[in-house]
Parts: structure tokens; C-alpha cells; sequence
């Protein structure tokens, strides 16, 4: 057998550059695109053996051809790691792999099989040579993913709980999402979805509403009053301080007081659920939704402590002082970036940057007020802002961006709504100077723009357009091209480094230069999604615990996953599906625009429990089962 040797996906794959396992190189690689062997220390009998374990172990066991074929595979290909086989029987495997390729009804049996079923069309002379011992035992790691399980910074089990909802199991649904996410509610009202952008439906018609099954599945476990059961354990004599009462702060809390440690937060605001709270709207985010999945959390144990600023009311020291083992960063990005135009330090009234004015919007707080209200910007506070406008009684309310609406960041169905409640948009719109009038906000002078080159970002750069400029007048003006974290709290923590953004820098376990000290969520990666926020959080805990356990802790093995199956293509956005598509997504239901703009009615109704089921049902059960050899 020559080494190396790649075929995946159609020999897509360089075979002399593995991608790196857990920091090792693996010694051969084998799952749903075929297998790469970089070692000859590699047994292809022992190799094949071990990936039908896994295969009869990861078949979900609702159709017949999955569920007993990889168990009667695994058997037969352990008898084969014997050197009794012979050509015959590799026949009669094959045509068993094939069988279950062929007539199973999800894709982990659709696919597993295939590098079976190469590996015997090309080494069938390899498999039937002479057992010999080897001096190189290898490890054999398998690791079931799908596309959007890979595309979710939690890798939570989309197809498994989506599986649970189709058939009514909604309990057992929300189970699963809370094994590694205590906020589904919240995740499933305001996720940017990236999880549906790696949707294998895409490439038939639309992709499953995952984002929503997950809200429904929440929903309904508040209707029938239940709540995950999380396994007792000892309680710990080890106290740990979170820093934000945020989604990546919460998170690292509840899995911390799942292990027994008594956890306590403290969080500068009056209230939990840091940007979630102050920053989402009560129309896309009801607080009782959010407030409702902290209570859980507080029910573990731990305890939030209001009005409480790193820097100013305590610092790490106090912390250790008060007899803390560890400490978890969780602060999120309250600040605001600046336009870098004339008249914005003038201080106008009526000039308020985005997170403050929707701070100060759902904490009841006063807001500026006037007729037209004004937004620069193109992300999600943008819109957040422009939608809030109509609703604190602004009569109009404008966008201005200056790229097309192609371009924004901001979620495409939050800027549909917003034109659907009237918000005016003005696309390839540049700022140049803030008017003011005896002190208070006038107006906005602006330039048209055009798209050039393509900048930094991948993204044209707009190009002013000569002698374009034009004025929109004002009552008020919300700028909202940013956020940043508090460098104030950051910049004297001894020992822990942040980088000239205002983020801290950690290393693979989440720990700042600082021991003890870890961090996670927008302190470390910026404005970010709010589930990658609770991931890190999860994770941070995670890490903490081994810590606090042994005294040191190394990155977790799902830590490296990402990178590598990056490599090999978990999505493949070329693929050319065989099966019939043609069946829409569920639509969301919503309330009528023109009502809802007035007041703060949650928007989207989400999913009757038929709703649900049948979308559900669209779910093609993309799993994917890989397993890497790697040396002892």
C-alpha cells in the first residue's frame, strides 16, 4: 500500500498535509467522504474494525437497514481483524455496507458505509494478508457531527433534538439543547442563525427553521412548567467570582454550579442578562422570557450581586481576598465606537449613541424625544434603534448606511421588519458632520456614495460621490457604527493582558496571563453572536472546573474539532443532492407591522405545536461520522 493516500470527496484532499488532532498528527483519517492514511503504521483491518463500532454506535436505530446492518458489520469486520477472512467474505461486507448505503433513512447510514466499501475495492489484498502485531498501537477518536451542528459555535444536537421535536417529544427535545445551553428561550428568539446558513436544505429549497424549533421547544416547556433534571452532585467548598451577569457570565455560572460550586456574579447593572437585557428589545426579546431562564440558573445556587463595577467597586484582589479560587471575566461590550465626524463631541442634545439609547429604553429610562428620529449604521443595534424609534413615538424614523443593503451586517429579517414598519432606509449614505442648533441636534449633512475596490474586510469600499452632499434634518441622532468593551475595568487588572482592542487575551483554556484568572464572551472576541458568547461561557466553566480539580487544565478535544473538520468539508455547498425538493419552510407568524410598531408586543408568534411537528419533518438528519487514528 502506498503512503500517503487520500480519497475524500473525490480526492479533494492534499494527502501529505493532515490537518493537525489534539496537536498530533493523525496517522489515517476515516468518516462519511472516504479515508486518508498518512502512517504505515496504520492496520486497515483494525482501522475498518473500529469505524463500524462506531457506526453501530452512533446509528439513531429508527430504520432497520442502519440499525442492524452497522451492528452486523462491526461483527463481521471484528472476525476479519482475526486473519481468518477471505475473499469471500470481504464480498459479502461489501455488499452489507451497500445495503445499508443504499435503503437506509438518514444520512449517517446513507453515508458511514461508502469508505467501507472503497476501502475493500482498493485494499482488499491488504485486508486479507497475514495478521502481524504492531509496535505502534494507535487511539481511535469518533466524532459525530452534521453541517449545522459544525456551523453552531455550541455544536449543540440539532438534528437529534429537531429528531425529538418531529416525533412530540418536546421535553425530551429541550433535554438535549440544555445539555450544553441553559438559555433556550432567549437563543431561540434572537440567534443570528448560523446553524440554517449550513442547512443541507439550502441546496433543495429553504432550510429548516431551526432557530424557531428551538424557541417553540422552550416555550412549550414553560407551558407544561418543565425544567431539565439536572444529575446531583457533591457540593464544592470552592467559591468562584463571575464578572457580567451576561449570556457568556450566566452560562459559565450554571455549568459551574452544576458541578457544585458555589458561584457568585457580580454585574454593574440593576438587572441580569447584560446586553441581552439592555441591548435586544422587549418586542424581539420578552423580558419575562429572560428573566424566567436566569431564575433557572439561580435555582442552582448561584447569586448575582447588583450594581457591582470591576475597577471601581472591587478588584480581582478583593475577589481573591474574599476567599475566590477563580475568577471568570464575562464582561460584555457596553461602549460605543465614534463616527469620527465634525460636531459629535459637541455634546448636542439629542445626540445619544446606540447601546445607550437602547439602555436607557429598556431599563424605562429617559430617552430623547422628537418627531424624526435618525440612525447611522447597518448592524444589528441599527436596526434595534430604528425599530425602537416608532415605538418610543418617533413619527419617522430613518436609516442612513453607507453600503447597500447587500452589505449590512445586521440580520436580514430584522431589516425586513423594519421596513415593513416603515423604517426609510438610505443606502451608499455617508455622515460627514453632526448640525446642531443652540446647543441641540439639527441635522445630518451626508454624501452619496459608490462601491470601489473591495477593502480589508471583503466588502467594496464605498467611494464618496463628488458634489453629492445633501442634508436630512433631525430631532434626534443615534450613532451606532460599533461597540467596544470598558477599558477603563480592563486596564488595571495586574497580570492580565488585553490587547489594543480593549479584549483580554487567553490561551486555549480560557485562562488570562493571570492564573486562576479566565475569561470569555465579548471581553475576548468583541461584539460577537450572543450563543457564541454563552459557548464560551460554557466552555470557561468548563475549563474552571478541571482547574480547580487537578490544578491545570488542557483544551478539550471538542476545542480542536472545529478547525479539522473545517478542513474536511462537514458542508459542502457544491453538492448535488439526489432527492426531490419543493417543500417550503413553515412561516413564522407575525403581528400586523402597523400595529405592533406602536408598543411592545413580541413580534413573532412563533410555532403551534403542528407547526412545529411538520417542520421538523423537513430535517434530512445530515449526520456525520468521522474517526481519526492518532499514536497512543
Amino acid at each position: 500500500m502506498t503512503m500517503p493516500y487520500s480519497f475524500w470527496n473525490a480526492a479533494r484532499l492534499a494527502a501529505d498535509a493532515p490537518p493537525t488532532y489534539c496537536g498530533k498528527q493523525p496517522a489515517a483519517i476515516m468518516g462519511w467522504g472516504g479515508i486518508r492514511i498518512f502512517s504505515d503504521a496504520v492496520d486497515l483491518r483494525a482501522l475498518c474494525a473500529h469505524y463500524a463500532q462506531a457506526f453501530a454506535q452512533a446509528s439513531c436505530g429508527q430504520c432497520m437497514p442502519c440499525s442492524f446492518g452497522s451492528k452486523e458489520l462491526a461483527g463481521r469486520l471484528s472476525v476479519l481483524c482475526a486473519g481468518n477472512a477471505s475473499q469471500s467474505d470481504l464480498d459479502t461486507i461489501r455488499s452489507l455496507a451497500d445495503s445499508i448505503a443504499q435503503s437506509s433513512m438518514c444520512q449517517i447510514g446513507q453515508t458511514t458505509p461508502l469508505a467501507l466499501i472503497h476501502v475493500i475495492d482498493t485494499f482488499s489484498a491488504v485486508l486479507l494478508e497475514p495478521v502481524r502485531p504492531s509496535d505502534s498501537p494507535l487511539k481511535h477518536d469518533s466524532i459525530l457531527t452534521a453541517p449545522c451542528m459544525q456551523a453552531c459555535p455550541m455544536h449543540l444536537d440539532i438534528p437529534r433534538y429537531v429528531e425529538e421535536v418531529k416525533m412530540g417529544r418536546f421535553s425530551k427535545a429541550l433535554d438535549v439543547i440544555c445539555a450544553k445551553l441553559p438559555l433556550p428561550g432567549v437563543v431561540g428568539r434572537v440567534c443570528t442563525r448560523p446553524c440554517e446558513s449550513n442547512c443541507r436544505r439550502t441546496l433543495l429549497d429553504e432550510p429548516v427553521q431551526i432557530k424557531h424549533l428551538k424557541r417553540f421547544v422552550a416555550d412549550q416547556a414553560h407551558e407544561a412548567d418543565y425544567t431539565p433534571a439536572y444529575t446531583p452532585v457533591e457540593k464544592k467548598s470552592l467559591p468562584v467570582a463571575v464578572v457580567g451577569a451576561g449570556p457568556a457570565g450566566l452560562t459559565c455560572a450554571h455549568f459551574l454550579a452544576r458541578q457544585g460550586y458555589p458561584v457568585t456574579i457580580f454585574e454593574t447593572l440593576p438587572e441580569p442578562g447584560g446586553m441581552a437585557a439592555v441591548g435586544i428589545p422587549d418586542y424581539r426579546l420578552p423580558r419575562a422570557v429572560l428573566r424566567r431562564e436566569i431564575a433557572q440558573i439561580q435555582k442552582l445556587g448561584v447569586a448575582i450581586h447588583y450594581h457591582k463595577t470591576l475597577g471601581i467597586d472591587f478588584t480581582i484582589e478583593d475577589l481573591e481576598q474574599q476567599g475566590f479560587k477563580a475568577v471568570f471575566l464575562a464582561m460584555g461590550c457596553h461602549c460605543h465606537k465614534k463616527l469620527g465626524i465634525e460636531g459629535e463631541d459637541k455634546n448636542y442634545e439629542g445626540f445619544i449613541p446606540g447601546v445607550f439609547f437602547l439602555r436607557f429604553a429598556n431599563l424605562g429610562e429617559e430617552t430623547p424625544k422628537g418627531k424624526k428620529l435618525v440612525v447611522i449604521g447597518g448592524g444589528n443595534v441599527a436596526i434595534d434603534s430604528a425599530r425602537m424609534g416608532f415605538r418610543l413615538g418617533f413619527e419617522e424614523v430613518h436609516v442612513v448606511y453607507r453600503r447597500t443593503r447587500a452589505e449590512m451586517p445586521a440580520d436580514h429579517v430584522e431589516v425586513r421588519d423594519a421596513m415593513a414598519e416603515g423604517v426609510q432606509f438610505h443606502f451608499l449614505t455617508a455622515p460627514n458632520r453632526i448640525v446642531g442648533e443652540n446647543g441641540r441636534v439639527k441635522g445630518l449633512e451626508c454624501s452619496r456614495m459608490e462601491l470601489g475596490e473591495p477593502d480589508a474586510s471583503g466588502r467594496r469600499r464605498p467611494v464618496a460621490v463628488p458634489d453629492s452632499g445633501f442634508f436630512i434634518d433631525a430631532d434626534v441622532l443615534v450613532p451606532t457604527v460599533g461597540q467596544e468593551s470598558d477599558f477603563g475595568c480592563l486596564t488595571n487588572l495586574p497580570g492580565v493582558e488585553i490587547t489594543k482592542h480593549g479584549t483580554v487575551i487567553i490561551d486555549q483554556t480560557f485562562m488570562s496571563h493571570k492564573a486562576g484568572v479566565f475569561a470569555g464572551g465579548d471581553c475576548v472576541t468583541g461584539p460577537d453572536m450572543l450563543i457564541r458568547a454563552c459557548a464560551q461561557g460554557r466552555l470557561g466553566g468548563q475549563h474552571i472546573h478541571e482547574f480547580l480539580s487537578s490544578g491545570q487544565s488542557m483544551p478539550f478535544p471538542e476545542q480542536h474539532y472545529e478547525s479539522f473538520l473545517a478542513e474536511l468539508k462537514v458542508f459542502d455547498a457544491k453538492e448535488k443532492m439526489e432527492i426531490p425538493g419543493g417543500v417550503p419552510r413553515m412561516p413564522v407568524r407575525h403581528e400586523d407591522a402597523e400595529l405592533r410598531k406602536h408598543d411592545f408586543r413580541e413580534v413573532d408568534l412563533g410555532f403551534t405545536p403542528a407547526e412545529a411537528r411538520k417542520e421538523a419533518s423537513r430535517c434530512l438528519r445530515c449526520y456525520r461520522l468521522v474517526m481519526v487514528s492518532y499514536p497512543a
